[in-house]
């Protein structure tokens, strides 16, 4: 247990008052579905940035762990490669989603193809926004602030989420997400003068850390790094980031604001590569896990760690409280709607996705209660979900036939969506099981040697291109009502 001062858990105190005061208030300006779920698509530039940074950075305490174990491949694994994805969906796609006018990614999947690839979609859009990670991120910390065992804080943190989350919807996310915005800058970011004034720079880093620590592939195999690099492809089919870009005032908004998030993840991700490295340095006997949390309590004074701890919560809690609302809306909206009840109301279909924040956070409890990895869950949940949707919905975006329908444009068989989705997502989990089931010095050992990923991958993107120049599209004669 971390021992703090009455003054920083207050400042604590305070923040948690703060979020659930705003939940209760928020409720009002909640009238129909794209205010619940879009916040009535009125996002100005700087809402969208801050909304964006603080929700997708989430896995403070991971990023930490890996740049204690490894160094600055960290920045390479976790920041790099998701940069160039970042700019791929700025440049490609950042338009073309708002221009689209839905709400989810199971949305676009119908637009592009048709229901079936939707609530097929809707699974594993379903997977992809469990915040368990991020619980089990907040049940260590509240293990080490106050003692308790990691399950009562995974559970409070759930409760907390759920009020205001389920009475705000998207209103109270942005309100939230702005104020963690300031919170996590100036509480991570804090760490590193008091550690350059305590132990010393550059130098001391080099005198205390493995060599291999300031290389960019440290210890990891080149396929292992590369994993990492098609995991970055997460964003092209995150769910936050359509929900965001759907959510703004117009469609310049997404490519502007996702071109300066960038820099404002780069310097993040430089706080958290470099206080890994400083506690490593300085602390090695640290539980990689929780060696940011631990480190920071050591090197930082009374109210200056209060801070520390607030900006870790609210980095935390931005990201778990726009996943379980995402997930609501897909049990809600993609399946719920779509499947059971297509005349559901406006009012209906709100309170079926409070349910939904319900579930999904009940479901996203159970993970976390039982995993044991921040990293393990990130990388698992990744490799399917990547898999199972990257393939079809860039080919929605892309792929341009000859034109022929009265449109001007030709459908892509919705088979080949279907299958793909189905081998590529099917590959990765048999894959990822024999690994499990087969460990070295408790290491998952896959087929060959080849992570889940790449076969994957293959295999959706082999279906794809077998189904679709081997049937027959269908052309496009009318819109698809959303």
């Amino acid at each position: 247990m971390i021992d703090l001062s009455i003054i920083d858990y207050s400042i604590v105190g305070i923040y948690f008052v703060g979020i659930i005061l705003i939940g209760y208030f928020v409720k009002k300006k909640i009238k129909n579905v794209p205010d619940y779920f879009l916040a009535g698509r009125r996002l100005t530039l700087p809402i969208f940035v801050a909304t964006l940074v603080s929700t997708w950075y989430g896995g403070t305490l991971g990023v930490v762990e890996l740049s204690f174990n490894y160094g600055i491949v960290n920045w390479l694994t976790q920041g790099f490669f998701w940069y160039i994805s970042y700019l791929f969906f700025a440049f490609f796609l950042a338009k073309k989603v708002r221009e689209t006018n839905l709400y989810t990614v199971p949305d676009q999947l119908e637009r592009f193809y048709d229901k079936k690839v939707r609530f097929l979609g809707a699974i594993f859009n379903f997977l992809m926004v469990t915040p368990a990670p991020y619980m089990l991120s907040l049940g260590i910390i509240f293990s080490l602030m106050f003692g308790w065992p990691a399950w009562v804080g995974i559970v409070l943190g759930s409760v907390i989420t759920l009020f205001y989350t389920y009475r705000g919807g998207f209103v109270g996310d942005v309100i939230t997400d702005v104020i963690q915005f300031f919170l996590m800058f100036v509480g991570i970011g804090l760490i590193i003068p008091f550690a350059i004034a305590q132990f010393g720079g550059l130098e001391f880093l080099q005198a205390n850390l493995p060599a291999s620590h300031f290389t960019l592939t440290g210890e990891w195999t080149t396929q292992m790094i590369l994993v990492w690099g098609f995991i970055a492809f997460w964003t092209l089919v995150d769910p936050s980031f359509y929900q965001r870009c759907y959510a703004t005032k117009d469609s310049s908004i997404p490519k502007k604001g996702i071109l300066i998030s960038i820099l404002f993840w780069l310097v993040f991700d430089i706080f958290t590569t470099t206080i890994g490295m400083y506690a490593r340095a300085a602390m090695p006997e640290l539980d990689p896990v929780t060696a940011l949390p631990t480190f920071a309590a050591a090197v930082l004074p009374t109210v200056f760690a209060g801070l520390f701890f607030t900006g870790l919560l609210a980095s935390i809690m931005s990201t778990i409280d726009s996943f379980t609302l995402l997930g609501g809306m897909t049990l809600s909206h993609d399946i719920y709607k779509k499947v059971f009840k297509p005349d559901i109301t406006e009012q209906e279909e709100i309170k079926a996705t409070r349910i939904g924040v319900v579930i999904t956070l009940v479901f996203s409890v159970i993970i976390a209660l039982f995993a044991s990895s921040i990293i393990g869950i990130w990388y698992t949940i990744g490799t399917v979900g990547i898999s199972a949707l990257l393939v079809p919905i860039l080919f929605g975006f892309f792929y341009n036939p000859r034109k022929t329908s009265s449109r001007g444009e030709k459908k892509i068989p919705a088979s080949a969506a279907f299958y793909s989705i189905i081998f590529g997502s099917l590959t990765a989990v048999v894959w990822l099981v024999w690994g499990y089931t087969h460990l070295d010095y408790g290491w998952p050992v896959y087929w060959f040697n080849i992570e889940p990923m790449y076969p994957g991958l293959l295999a959706s993107l082999v279906v794809f291109l077998g189904v679709l120049f081997t049937r027959k599209p269908k052309e496009v004669t009318e819109e698809v009502e959303i």
